[in-house]
């Protein structure tokens, strides 16, 4: 098999998964100028896969992506993007390799906003992130490193908008006003524990930081927490790992019936 090196001249792309992310990916980047051919479930393999050196850009949730990356099994990882906010780090092997992407948008329908640039990191960030900004989703290549202070930094905003407004049963806007001290310590430990695991600082400026996008989303409700196991579960096993405390984080999952 020949691996293609990713020229910064884009002209197809295959978006896997047309929820939320993909849709609003595919749209952009059709706006930007590129040829976006969708895959779903049942349609649009075949061609993404065989090999032109055109880009897949994985957009399925976390819980999606295991059963996904095996269909890959023949992609060289510099083709594949992986659009996954959550702790999707031990699933990878040699997709490692390949360019990793946090979204800093919200979209549900017809409501779209963007919270501050998405960062993408590894071979196709840099043409990537240029057709993003060009398609109406302001996006930044970063290094490797900057990227992992990057997720364990939105590893607290997944962790927050999430579990405990599905424990409390609060919109975003309630709890950060009735629990702020328990969101601020939930944030800490959220964040504390990816960073420790990827040897990068947490910041002091990432909780004010996490306030002020929060701002937008106080309607946002979650009836039930998804993807406990790529996110808050996934702080609790990395705490676990690297020794630290997370008891807010174990008393809310416990309160959800989730056992890490």
């Amino acid at each position: 098999m020949h691996h293609h090196g990713v020229s910064d001249q884009l002209d197809r792309v295959h978006v896997v998964g047309m929820g939320e992310v993909g849709r609003r990916l595919a749209t952009a980047l059709s706006g930007a100028g590129l040829d976006v051919a969708q895959v779903t479930r049942e349609t649009g393999w075949d061609a993404a896969l065989a090999d032109r050196g055109e880009l897949l850009v994985i957009c399925v949730r976390e819980e999606v992506l295991a059963s996904v990356l095996p269909r890959l099994e023949a992609v060289a990882p510099e083709r594949v993007v992986l659009v996954q906010n959550g702790w999707i780090r031990p699933l990878l092997g040699r997709f490692e390799a390949a360019t990793r992407a946090l979204v800093w948008f919200t979209s549900k329908g017809e409501f779209f906003r963007v919270l501050r640039p998405s960062i993408l990191a590894g071979p196709a960030a840099r043409p990537l992130a240029a057709m993003l900004t060009q398609g109406g989703i302001p996006a930044e290549a970063a290094s490797v490193e900057t990227f992992a202070g990057a997720e364990a930094e939105k590893m607290g905003f997944n962790c927050v908008v999430g579990l405990p407004l599905a424990v409390h049963r609060v919109s975003l806007a309630e709890y950060l006003a009735r629990h702020r001290e328990e969101a601020r310590m939930l944030f800490g430990e959220s964040v504390a524990a990816p960073a420790r695991a990827l040897g990068v600082p947490v910041s002091p400026e990432w909780w004010p930081a996490f306030l002020a996008v929060a701002e937008p989303l106080g309607w946002v409700r979650a009836a039930a927490a998804k993807a406990l196991e790529f996110r808050n579960g996934a702080v609790l096993r990395l705490a676990r790992e690297t020794g630290l405390e997370a008891p807010i984080t174990e008393r809310l999952l416990a309160a959800a019936g989730f056992s890490a």
